[in-house]
């Protein structure tokens, strides 16, 4: 069989690493990588998605569908290597202040856009200013207070607080650098709609783009400033890369058994035999961040009682869903944080087999609960009150890993133990200010990020969404002073010590309070044919950028 896990190397200890704890970028596909042998310049990557991002601005939202484009269209700040420290990106180099606020660039020289302009100091102020004027931008949360133009080469850069994650976040595509013409000239609103505003110094520029259909790459011809993060130097190696959107799993499969696609995104678990039994390869990644989890609403009776939301996690058998629907292919999530999200360590390895299907315990509490009678629909019952909760749904994710399927199984099985569970789905446009009105009892989410800051953010009040959207993360609507502390230290600290002791308290904090279930451990799953060679990701688990892929004649 053609199937690849893909495994990172352990994260160095370094005092780099302390500063930020970060993404391991430029992770190679195995014996799908350029190693197999030697690279040929050339060709056309036909590459289906099966989702067109709902917005094109890595700022805006934190979309891997999105990332796994931009990566190839911009450059990041700083790169990360394989061993866990930072090598120069956009930047040379970097110095930090004795009180870890003030952090001083110097810039590569001779690098342009796609549109022909420079890239200096000047052009970085703007895209590093752009969260201090747009307070809905997800990058508001790196703190940044003000910036400096010392001159063409040099930025200085002055955070409110301290940040531990400030440089793994510059090594992301959350911060894609835009051209200067184009944010002088164009409205945020513009930039999340169409790619075609992409214009950044990556190896690769858009070219052609019909919403909803595809959106083509073609080589920048001027790319010379590779980091040393990747494998070669000069532009990439493909002419181009054609990405269709394509939701449909059958029609994607289909394309890539009979050769009208190169390379295939996210295969289902239950059609990985089909592909493997084709000949094809599949390639694997673990995410890292948070896992696929049902959040709880706390705020919202019945779930304002510790009793009920205990009962509702003891009442799903997540083992008995998972390999219904996958297969067993997905492994089943302890915590909030994954394991191998950095620094390492932070993953609570007590937390594994520390709670789990209970049925028989789970009908005890909600006896504790009250909800002791059971109407003539199998429900259970208080005070004449039927236990019903709503599940409220982004619609847009739920073909992601047969989340659908997965959510009406789940909804399925609760009414076993007497949970009435409604799902209404919602346009992605609307979802997170319908959470903000904190009518729902349950959502569903995941988040990938190699950072453990990140997985614990979407569990503090800083969070949670606002009435017009905005970019809160905390479905749920959880505010728990205990994890927001701890929250403070795990964002600020520069001893990586002091960070992982603080994840590992809120993951207790989360479990012990029934708060949110983990379900499973997303990860990447990709199928190319033979041909493709150089396949990368990160830690996150998303293509890191198509500069290295290359084909067989």
């Amino acid at each position: 069989m053609n199937r690849k896990l893909l495994t990172l190397p352990a994260l160095a200890a370094t005092a780099l690493l302390a500063l930020s704890a970060c993404t391991t970028t430029g992770a190679n596909a195995g014996e799908g990588g350029a190693a197999a042998s030697t690279p040929t310049p050339g060709g056309t990557l036909t590459y289906f998605a099966n989702t067109e991002p709902p917005v094109w601005d890595g700022q805006r939202i934190p979309s891997l569908n999105a990332n796994s484009i931009n990566s190839s269209i911009f450059d990041t700040v700083v790169a990360q290597a394989d061993d866990g420290t930072y090598k120069p990106g956009l930047a040379t180099k970097w110095e930090i202040s004795d009180d870890g606020l003030t952090y001083t660039f110097t810039l590569r020289d001779g690098v342009t856009f796609h549109d022909g302009t420079p890239f200096n100091a000047e052009v970085l102020k703007q895209n590093l200013d752009r969260p201090l004027a747009e307070p809905d931008l997800a990058t508001v949360s790196t703190g940044i207070a003000s910036t400096r133009v010392v001159d063409e080469h040099t930025l200085e850069v002055v955070l409110s607080r301290q940040n531990a994650a400030f440089i793994h976040a510059l090594s992301t595509p959350h911060w894609p650098i835009y051209s200067g013409k184009v944010l002088s000239e164009h409205t945020s609103a513009e930039l999340a709609a169409s790619p075609e505003l992409s214009i950044g110094t990556g190896a690769f520029k858009v070219s052609e783009y019909q919403k909803g259909s595809k959106l083509v790459l073609e080589r920048n011809e001027e790319y010379d400033w590779a980091p040393e993060t990747w494998e070669h130097d000069g532009p990439a190696y493909l002419d181009e890369v054609v990405i269709q959107f394509v939701p449909e799993t059958q029609a994607r499969i289909g394309a890539l058994t009979s050769g009208q696609a190169d390379a295939i995104d996210q295969i289902p678990p239950l059609n990985i035999p089909e592909v493997e039994g084709a000949g094809l390869t599949v390639l694997e990644k673990d995410n890292t961040g948070t896992p696929y989890y049902v959040a709880l609403n706390p705020n919202l009776a019945p779930f304002d009682d510790k009793n009920v939301r205990l009962a509702f996690r003891e009442s799903v058998d997540i083992d008995g869903l998972l390999k219904g629907v996958y297969a067993g292919v997905y492994d089943k999530a302890w915590s909030t944080t994954l394991p191998g999200t950095p620094p390492e360590g932070s993953f609570d390895e007590t937390l594994e087999g520390s709670w789990g299907y209970d049925p028989e315990h789970a009908a005890k509490l909600l006896d504790a609960a009250g909800y002791t009678e059971v109407d003539s629909g199998g429900y259970r019952v208080k005070n004449g009150e039927r236990l019903t909760l709503r599940w409220s749904v982004d619609s847009l994710y739920q073909q992601t890993d047969q989340r659908q399927q997965l959510g009406e199984a789940i909804a399925s099985s609760l009414k076993d133990a007497g949970f009435e569970v409604i799902r209404t789905p919602y346009d992605t446009a609307a979802y997170t200010a319908q959470l903000a009105k904190g009518e729902h009892h349950l959502a569903d989410s995941s988040r990938g990020f190699a950072d453990v800051g990140t997985s614990v953010y979407p569990f503090t009040t800083g969070g949670i969404p606002s009435s017009n959207g905005g970019s809160g993360i905390n479905y749920g609507l959880l505010s728990d002073p205990a994890i927001d502390d701890a929250y403070a230290v795990i964002s600020s600290s520069l001893d990586p010590a002091e960070r992982i002791a603080a994840a590992q308290q809120v993951q207790h904090r989360i479990i012990d309070e029934g708060y949110v279930v983990p379900i499973y451990v997303p990860k990447k799953i990709v199928g190319t044919t033979d041909s493709v060679k150089g396949w990368k990701f990160d830690a996150v688990g998303y293509t890191d950028s198509f500069f290295d892929v290359w084909l067989t004649k």
